[in-house]
């Protein structure tokens, strides 16, 4: 039969097909400098274009994508920018997201693109991933990025820890663009703070300490803390950020380097993905895990019972556990006993 009537509608996934595209239209927009254009004022599409050096005609149907997607707005025959937009996506924002935008979708593309290969046993070369980390503006996309998820909360949350007034040291393992390290300081002026990352990246961590001006409350030191550990009982707190998932399948060996490092009594904070933090942004979080398994990695997400157990077992005390509101992010704090 030529003909036959569908049972189901098969019309949602057909547009997810041709949906994908918006990603791409975002990042277009934003190399462009669309959103700078439009920074407190609306404009015509002619007149868009003609700033922008494209054709209108094939500019139309990218803004319409831009309100679409909540970014543009349109009154009458003008356009302006969203509240997102001018918040996140205007170049000299403070909040600016676009470096950290394209780092993550340089990494889904590297990822989209062979996933019949992965899910075969392909393999991922994880040290073009480390050299990766050292690249300025990978290093700009993972600040950006924590400026707009855990920095704020992570950094009230230490503050409010007890004795915090009297912290004198901080590690942060795999502390990358040391953003967590320098608010931590910024909230306790006698702390020195020490960066931990793989020696290829920590030079660029350096001279960003250096040009935001804490060059001489903190030191950064090469470390791969899969085959290194910390010197003993050094720092009062010991802080990673979206970190031990690399560490999954073996969370024991690696609280255990990190409560060797710390003072008797003294914390570890980590900021993680946490699956079981509620229902909601389910897309989100099968895309996260699906791309983290494909790199070759065990799971994106740390449940609150694995890692109370690790810290257990590495001579921590009971532990504090507090989700990020409207992330999947957990922060969770043990004191080292004795």
């Amino acid at each position: 039969m030529l003909v036959q009537k569908p049972i189901a509608d098969f019309a949602p996934v057909n547009a997810r097909m041709l949906e994908s595209v918006s990603a791409k239209v975002i990042m277009a927009a934003l190399e462009l400098k669309l959103f700078d254009r439009l920074a407190g004022r609306a404009v015509r599409l002619s007149e868009l274009a003609d700033e922008m050096g494209v054709m209108a005609n094939r500019l139309e149907p990218v803004v319409d994508i831009l309100v679409a997607v909540e970014l543009l707005e349109r009154a009458g025959e003008k356009y302006c920018n969203t509240p997102v937009a001018s918040e996140f996506l205007l170049s000299e924002a403070p909040l600016y997201q676009g470096d950290a935008m394209a780092m993550t979708m340089r990494f889904v593309v590297s990822i989209e693109d062979s996933i019949v290969d992965l899910l075969s046993g392909g393999k991922v070369d994880h040290s073009k991933a480390g050299m990766g980390w050292a690249i300025a503006k990978n290093m700009d996309g993972t600040a950006q990025n924590a400026k707009v998820t855990g920095l704020l909360p992570v950094v009230g949350f230490i503050a409010a820890l007890p004795g915090f007034d009297g912290f004198r040291t901080m590690c942060d393992i795999g502390g990358n663009h040391g953003m967590y390290t320098m608010a931590v300081l910024e909230r306790n002026a006698a702390m020195r703070g020490t960066i931990y990352d793989l020696p290829p990246v920590i030079e660029q961590s350096k001279l960003r300490c250096e040009q935001m001006g804490f060059g001489s409350r903190v030191m950064t030191k090469g470390l791969d803390f899969r085959t290194e550990a910390l010197s003993e009982g050094q720092f009062d707190l010991a802080f990673t950020s979206d970190l031990l998932y690399a560490f999954k399948s073996d969370l024991d060996e690696i609280m255990k380097k990190i409560a060797y490092g710390l003072k008797p009594g003294g914390w570890f904070v980590s900021h993680h993905a946490c699956d079981r933090i509620g229902p909601g942004r389910e897309l989100y979080k099968a895309s996260l895990e699906l791309v983290t398994r494909l790199a070759g990695y065990q799971s994106h997400f740390i449940e609150r019972e694995e890692l109370k157990e690790a810290l257990g077992s590495a001579g921590f005390g009971e532990p504090l556990f507090h989700p990020v509101p409207g992330t999947v992010g957990l922060i969770t704090a043990a004191r080292k006993l004795g």
